[in-house]
């Protein structure tokens, strides 16, 4: 009898802590484990003219854009396209054979859901074989960030990976 009263109570403290579990997994839904970006770029040859589209999470996005500028975190997420520019501009660089930054321009963003697609481009410019690239985004935020960067130029491709404290490399 005193046994079967045991093993009532152990199951009965491990459905609790399932239940428990369950109760929090909500809020573990909501907090991504996962720390990238993804930049693809395309080089268009004949206008010669590059172009990065930026897939990143939102939150994260809002509290690095907010750490740049000193100010608090958005309750919503949302920054505005000279913050989003200004914080991507400093921490996605290109720089060219003779070690030149390739000035970026800022072509809008849109959101789908918790992700933030950005656009940056840049005219007149070398094709990614002759482009450094660095980029450290969210890595002020994340020690485990990881920035895939893929590189499309006719029918070269190319992927990058960058990881907080890599220095410039090869866009392709």
């Amino acid at each position: 009898m005193r046994r079967r009263r045991n093993r009532r109570g152990a199951i009965a403290i491990a459905i609790s802590l399932c239940v428990g579990e369950l109760a929090a997994a909500p809020r573990l839904a909501e907090a991504h484990p996962l720390h990238t970006t993804l930049v693809q770029l395309t080089y268009d040859e004949h206008a010669h003219v590059l172009e990065g589209s930026i897939r990143v999470f939102a939150g994260d996005f809002a509290a690095a854009v907010a750490k740049h500028r000193g100010a608090p975190i958005p309750d919503d997420d949302r920054v505005t396209d000279a913050a989003a520019f200004a914080y991507v501009s400093s921490t996605l660089r290109f720089t060219d054979t003779t070690r030149r930054p390739v000035a970026l321009q800022w072509c809008g963003s849109r959101r789908a859901g918790d992700v933030l697609w950005l656009c940056v481009c840049a005219a007149r410019s070398a094709p990614p074989t002759a482009l450094e690239l660095s980029d450290q985004m969210l890595c002020e935020l994340f020690d485990d960030q990881i920035n895939i960067v893929q590189a499309v130029s006719g029918e070269k491709h190319a992927s990058t990976l960058f990881t907080k404290g890599d220095g410039a490399k090869r866009a392709m």
